[in-house]
């Protein structure tokens, strides 16, 4: 095994029946929270009430800014920054999807340094690496995909330059989280869909690009696998099944708490860099959604290119089953069986689809390589991936034909 760091500062609360001993445990960070939410649904739903009964049942005073965008506009998460400073807010408590979370790791880390603009200080601004602190954060998740309730990474949007880069600094990382699978009972298909898509992606990267060297990384990484490809079947045909929507949940949470790269080598994180730099093109791309469409056409430029093939092999083996002796046909046999399920759960999609078109492919490129090239001219996936290789997988995905949805 490779050395290691690891660090979950993140204390969990899991179950509708943690609800009291979660909300008990936040006055330890004040009495005064930046209540953070989304659209509409929330309050629908009644989430945000019983949110703010709590608060107040445990002496804390909420004070809401909503509207946060799919995919967090930098100007929105400014003008949150701007309201919390205004309020004197002692922590940022976050009630939503990754896109909530996200911003309000953003959002803690302005009103901290007074600062009025996150932009700068995102992979590829003139400010990167130069926020200080950040205000504690607290995350109830309503969407399971993201894991950003134990990370420490956010992914700012930017609409007027057609931009998306994270922000991360490990000061960032929520201080609580509260995961509560009632919460999730309601979402639409599509979202969850696009969620499963997102959790597989987090134990994919690390998994066919860092090596060999930790057997348990690797069977851990599978057990989330193997819990994500089996659930999301399942939810399809029973969306409301609380005990479902919990292990989904639990998996993307387990996806991206280090523990799935422990031991590994390093290694980029390439499918998010090519799907960040698709869906600043198209802000309205759901993040699940955009690495959905990327999985086949990247997974077979990586074999046609020869390059994991052992690592694909393996999940070939302990994903479904496949065990032959020639390790490029079991690869391609991952391949295939991947692509079955992402049709059978309506994720295979083209680029076309989400209004992106080949005719902006080249931009895109451009902007993977400028922001996330690390000023090198190419990108890395087991080998240079530059920006014809880039324009190659994107065309790529030009060839999967969505299979109709059912009524």
């Amino acid at each position: 095994m490779n050395p290691f760091e690891l660090h979950i500062p993140t204390q969990l609360f899991f179950g509708k029946e943690k609800a009291d001993a979660f909300f008990e445990h936040l006055p330890a960070y004040g009495s005064k929270a930046l209540v953070v939410i989304g659209g509409g649904s929330i309050k629908k739903m009644g989430y945000l009430n019983q949110v703010e009964e709590h608060l107040e049942k445990n002496g804390i005073e909420p004070v809401l800014f909503e509207g946060i965008e799919a995919n967090p506009h930098s100007k929105t998460i400014n003008k949150a920054a701007e309201m919390g400073k205004k309020e004197s807010v002692d922590f940022v408590l976050a009630l939503g999807g990754g896109s909530v979370m996200d911003a309000s790791k953003a959002i803690a880390g302005l009103i901290h340094d007074d600062l009025d603009d996150i932009w700068p200080y995102t992979v590829g601004g003139p400010k990167y690496r130069e926020m200080k602190g950040a205000l504690p954060v607290v995350c109830i998740p309503t969407t399971a995909a993201t894991a950003s309730e134990v990370t420490a990474h956010a992914v700012i949007s930017n609409p007027e330059v057609k931009g998306k880069s994270p922000v991360s600094y490990p000061f960032m990382k929520p201080s609580a989280s509260w995961l509560n699978p009632a919460f999730h009972t309601s979402l639409p298909k599509t979202t969850t869909r696009d969620g499963a898509s997102d959790i597989l992606s987090h134990v994919f990267e690390n998994y066919l690009l860092g090596g060999n060297e930790s057997d348990l990384a690797d069977r851990y990484s599978e057990g989330v696998m193997e819990t994500v490809l089996d659930t999301l079947p399942k939810l399809e045909l029973d969306p409301e099944k609380e005990h479902l929507r919990g292990q989904l949940l639990w998996a993307s949470t387990m996806a991206l708490n280090g523990m799935q790269i422990a031991g590994r080598k390093a290694a980029p994180f390439t499918l998010h860099n090519l799907e960040h730099a698709l869906s600043g093109q198209n802000p309205d791309l759901a993040h699940g959604r955009g690495l959905a469409i990327l999985y086949p056409a990247y997974f077979r430029w990586l074999h046609k290119n020869d390059r994991a093939i052992d690592r694909m092999a393996l999940l070939s083996k302990r994903l479904f089953g496949i065990s032959g002796e020639d390790q490029t046909e079991n690869a391609l046999s991952f391949i295939t069986h991947f692509e079955g399920w992402l049709k059978q759960n309506h994720l295979y999609e083209r680029l076309s689809d989400q209004d992106i078109f080949p005719e902006e492919f080249g931009d895109v490129a451009d902007y993977a390589i400028k922001i996330y090239g690390g000023g090198k001219d190419q990108l890395s996936a087991a080998g240079p991936l530059t920006r014809d290789n880039i324009i190659e997988i994107f065309e790529m995905t030009e060839q999967q034909k969505p299979e109709p949805e059912m009524a």
